[in-house]
């Protein structure tokens, strides 16, 4: 039986998405970090292996729901977190694609939509374009342009994200957030390996030359990122309705675009600050809609 229960927003839920969003702000630049000296299959790897050997001990027994591990596995790994791995390597501007990670709302809706049969409300129905015709903005910011390829792969992490969100929301009560991530992990860990094994070689080749710059990144992208900010949201999604969670993701790149600013020299121009705006009024809609 789905855990389909509503609970109102308290100070608790509101501090674990406060620590979901910065985990998650700072996590695209610590990926850059890594990707700049680690290939990016090869360090999704060194992430989940970590966060598997961390989280083991804790875990209770998989078997009964097997299927729901494989199912949000196969989204949340080699989809979600794969594809964003991949378009932080391939871009030289984390802001755009912590930008176009926040498509997952609409994807998220979709398939809320049609899994799980949430209609989302006019209200958010607005909200949501608003927040899109933000991100046209940005397509068209002269620092963003040339990185179509990223922003393509940014685009389909965020697709796997948002069916990542609802399949959480459909699993059974019984299931908790650290079985999530840790099954994730050690179910996650062999496709990548595989994968990065195929295409980028021996890691051990890889991992001589590495500066403790990168393994820190690593290390934040695993700690933060993989077990505190998911594990907050997996606690929230399972919470509340997936259309009340997710469009607050949307404040992520506020956060990676002022550390971008801040850590890496990236620039943010008035047609960054136009979109921005757009965005939080988007969000601001869709957080006061009703349901």
């Amino acid at each position: 039986m789905s855990n389909l229960n509503n609970h109102p927003w308290k100070a608790l839920d509101i501090f674990a998405l406060a620590i979901a969003l910065l985990g998650w702000g700072g996590n695209f630049l610590a990926i850059r970090y890594a990707v700049l000296e680690i290939p990016s299959w090869t360090a999704l790897s060194m992430r989940l292996s970590l966060v598997a050997v961390l989280l083991a001990v804790f875990l209770r027994n998989p078997i009964p729901q097997l299927k729901y591990y494989l199912l949000i596995s196969l989204a949340l790994v080699p989809g979600h977190f794969g594809l964003l791995f991949l378009a932080s390597e391939l871009t030289t501007n984390v802001s755009s694609v912590s930008l176009f990670i926040q498509l997952n709302p609409a994807f998220a809706l979709l398939f809320a939509w049609l899994i799980l049969k949430e209609r989302p409300g006019r209200r958010r129905v607005i909200g949501l374009l608003m927040a899109f015709s933000a991100m046209l903005i940005l397509f068209y910011e002269p620092n963003l342009l040339g990185a179509s390829l990223a922003l393509i792969v940014a685009a389909l992490s965020a697709m796997f994200m948002g069916l990542y969100s609802v399949l959480l929301r459909s699993m059974p009560s019984q299931i908790r957030p650290i079985d999530i991530i840790g099954w994730t992990a050690i179910f996650g860990t062999p496709m990548v390996a595989s994968i990065a094994y195929y295409l980028e070689g021996s890691p051990f080749v890889t991992l001589v030359n590495v500066s403790s710059q990168g393994y820190l990144a690593v290390l934040y992208s695993t700690i933060v990122s993989s077990i505190i900010s998911h594990g907050c949201w997996a606690w929230l999604c399972r919470r509340h309705p997936v259309a009340q969670v997710v469009p607050y993701s949307l404040l992520v790149p506020i956060v990676a675009i002022s550390l971008s600013a801040l850590l890496l020299g990236e620039q943010i121009t008035a047609q960054m600050i136009i979109a921005i705006a757009v965005l939080c009024a988007g969000l601001f809609i869709i957080a006061r809609s009703k349901k």
